[in-house]
């Protein structure tokens, strides 16, 4: 391009605005192949939206109806059928001593259990007020010094890490006050790589100026042992917390804290459950065949005997298959929206020009129009919608499925009118009455996974697929399809900002396209290979038109010289003629 540009010196043409209304027409080309690009992206993006929302319906139903749950690191992890907390309800005998709750696993029926015992950390406790050296009360803010605590030292517990006894030193000294040394005890951990909590709860009380030391956990495994203290802070005659464990309690015996004392440890809850004696747990809160227990207090006679009522929740679980139905139809709704919009194609995208001429909610509302139905008829998302369809009014098959309960339209769920376009409506009697008869059935026709037989190594792939597909559920199967539509969408438009969500559908979903087995190109979607195309072409456009326009500039600079030197000829000439007369 020419460093020196005469803008109508000579001329009084206005060179600037001539250019650029030269330049508008050659730039039509290069503002179409723009165009182009921001509907592709647009379409990328809403491609990528339905992907989310195939996957946020996935997930959504899975933790609704418990076959997920999220683990306390975050991760989400498979449940099994049998652990739905909504398909039975248990009734307790007597609330005040236990609570009852069950999974779908739970036999119905009436079970009886005796509860001989709960379950029970270990406390000590300081049996008088801690007093320093001066004859004070002791506080928080009494530093070990003040206790009579000289120089550095530590106390040394000993914990059971299943079955295994390890070491966890607490040091200290004397500048330590109590409220450190608390926190101390309350944060400790093993010194190996596992970093096992001690699992001591520590406090310390200023109103009565007592210690108070407890397990965390409950039962047999939890204890209290303390193998070194030089400083005498919690063993000894005379320890300086003055902690005394109970030894007896008819009548009530303290005795103190020694390193050679045998661990303190807690006790395991005991029951009788259906004429299954001494069954002991570790916590109060348990599960047994099925069903969740958690006591609250022992009963005054431990003999005595409780009943647990297990019932088939029909409100339940017709309430979960119903939120089911509701979320399938929005999602069905929301999809025939998408494949159905009419494409308004008056409404291009806006150019640079054409932005800076309008307002901010203009632009805004011509964009929307510009964007709608870019994927009318969308063959991969009609396909997802047409497989899903199909899917659950096929017939589900295997050793579990009742002969009654084989296909969705024999629980009471059938397709609306052609009009709805595949949308599910629900007979609420008959999907009532089945839950009632054999919700066992219900479950499996909805969620029984594939189990692999013998002879299936010899079946053909296709034939093993078919088999597969006939044997699985029909919200697996339901899930199954969708995740295949999601692949094909992914092939086309790529991932976006979602692939870790993608991932929590299906660990694998990403693999055939990342590794560029469904578009020969790695992570690369057909999409972003249209994308980068037009970009090159846009870019070989834009070289186009600086070169014209550069042309153009040197065009008319020409003429602004040659027009310069005329007008200089015409002055001397005309300066001779004047000076001639």
């Amino acid at each position: 391009m020419s460093n020196l540009r005469i803008s109508g010196i000579a001329s009084g043409i206005d060179t600037e605005t001539m250019v650029r209304d030269l330049m508008k027409a050659q730039r039509m080309k290069a503002d179409k192949f723009g165009q182009n690009k921001q509907l592709l992206l647009w379409r990328q993006e809403q491609y990528n939206n339905v992907n989310k929302d195939f996957a946020n319906f996935i997930l959504d139903i899975r933790k609704e109806l418990g076959l997920t749950r999220t683990t306390a690191s975050g991760a989400l992890v498979s449940s099994g059928v049998g652990s739905m907390s909504w398909v039975k309800k248990a009734t307790s005998s007597q609330e005040t001593i236990f609570t009852a709750s069950a999974t779908a696993a739970a036999p119905s029926g009436i079970h009886r259990i005796k509860i001989q015992q709960l379950a029970e950390g270990v406390s000590i406790a300081s049996q008088q007020a801690v007093s320093t050296t001066a004859g004070t009360r002791a506080t928080t803010a009494t530093t070990l010094g003040q206790l009579g605590v000289i120089g550095s030292s530590h106390v040394t517990f000993q914990i059971n890490d299943n079955g295994t006894p390890k070491d966890i030193n607490v040091s200290f000294d004397e500048t330590f006050t109590i409220g450190k040394l608390i926190t101390e005890i309350n944060r400790a951990v093993t010194g190996d790589t596992a970093k096992t909590a001690l699992g001591i709860q520590a406090s310390f009380d200023n109103t009565t100026g007592r210690l108070f030391l407890s397990t965390k956990a409950t039962g047999e495994m939890a204890q209290i042992k303390i193998t070194e203290d030089d400083e005498g802070l919690f063993t000894g005659t005379n320890n300086k917390f003055n902690l005394n464990r109970l030894t007896s309690t008819e009548p009530e015996v303290y005795e103190p804290l020694l390193t050679t004392t045998s661990a303190i440890r807690g006790s395991n809850a005991k029951i009788s459950f259906n004429g299954a004696d001494n069954l002991q747990y570790s916590s109060n809160q348990f599960t047994i065949n099925g069903i969740q227990i958690d006591l609250k207090k022992l009963p005054t006679d431990t003999t005595e005997e409780f009943t647990i009522r297990v019932d088939t929740d029909v409100d339940g679980v017709y309430n979960k298959i119903k939120a089911f139905v509701d979320r399938y139809n929005e999602l069905i709704e929301k999809m025939n929206g998408k494949i159905s919009e009419k494409r308004n194609r008056n409404y291009l995208p806006l150019t640079k020009e054409q932005k800076e001429a309008l307002k901010e909610d203009e632009i805004k509302k011509w964009e929307e129009k510009a964007q709608s139905g870019l994927l009318a008829n969308d063959e991969a998302i009609s396909r997802t919608l047409q497989s899903m369809r199909s899917g659950l009014y096929e017939k589900v098959s295997g050793n579990n499925i009742s002969a009654k309960y084989s296909h969705l339209t024999s629980i009471g769920i059938t397709t609306s009118e052609y009009r709805s376009k595949g949308k599910l409506e629900i007979d609420e009697t008959k999907l009532k009455n089945a839950i009632m008869d054999d919700v066992d059935g219900v479950l499996n026709l909805l969620f029984q996974p594939y189990t692999p037989e013998d002879g299936d190594s010899a079946l053909s792939e296709a034939a093993l697929a078919k088999k597969t597909r006939e044997g699985t559920g029909l919200l697996n199967r339901l899930f199954d399809d969708i995740i295949v539509g999601m692949k094909g969408i992914i092939t086309k438009a790529g991932t976006g900002s979602n692939a870790d969500l993608y991932r929590n559908v299906r660990s694998n979903i990403l693999i055939d396209f990342v590794t560029g087995a469904s578009t020969g190109k790695g992570s690369i979607s057909f999409l972003d290979d249209d994308i980068f195309k037009i970009e090159k072409t846009i870019a070989n456009e834009e070289r186009r038109l600086a070169s014209i326009e550069d042309s153009y500039w040197k065009k008319f600079t020409a003429m602004e010289k040659a027009l310069q030197n005329m007008n200089s000829q015409s002055s001397w000439l005309a300066q001779q003629l004047s000076s001639g007369r």
